[in-house]
């Protein structure tokens, strides 16, 4: 008799146990799906912001941008002035997506003010990397990235979601 009623307890324990146990992997997981959603929101806020920041900065330093309505490439554009040089970068898009296809940079020469041969770049991996087919310089693009203050990663980030909301 007492092992029978030792069985029942356990058994009825176990059974109370586990229904707790599933009554709170329902509340957590919800919980979770809950704080990942506004995470996820909270962080493309944050990107956004950090994107925008980045026009406001750009324009200061006397780029502009413009999605050029015929081919759909982002043009950034910048004059020479006393702080620095001009260049024209042209960044290619794929016509199936945000996908950048190639960068094309021309730089304009500093005594003669003629425009110097283009170079091409091509992005691997998320990195402006020199072109395999065509005339390339990484030193140059450098160089403009420098006198920018932004990263070549930046450079792409910046310019994929300009090219998406725009």
């Amino acid at each position: 008799m007492k092992k029978m009623m030792l069985i029942i307890l356990a058994v009825g324990l176990t059974v109370g146990l586990s229904a707790c146990g599933s009554n709170g992997e329902k509340t957590s997981a919800s919980t979770t799906e809950q704080s990942t959603k506004e995470s996820t929101e909270d962080s493309s806020a944050k990107e956004d912001e950090k994107v925008r920041d980045m026009a406001e900065d750009l324009e200061e330093k006397g780029v502009s941008f413009r999605i050029n309505s015929v081919n759909d490439n982002l043009e950034l554009t910048r004059e020479k002035g006393i702080d620095y040089e001009y260049f024209k970068l042209n960044i290619d898009f794929r016509s199936n997506g945000g996908e950048i296809r190639e960068i094309i940079l021309q730089l304009r020469g500093n005594i003669d003010g003629e425009d110097k041969d283009m170079l091409f770049y091509d992005v691997k991996s998320g990195r402006i990397v020199e072109s395999a087919a065509w005339n390339t310089d990484i030193n140059a693009i450098a160089d403009v990235l420098e006198s920018l203050d932004y990263s070549d990663q930046e450079l792409i980030e910046f310019a994929q979601w300009y090219h998406g909301n725009n």
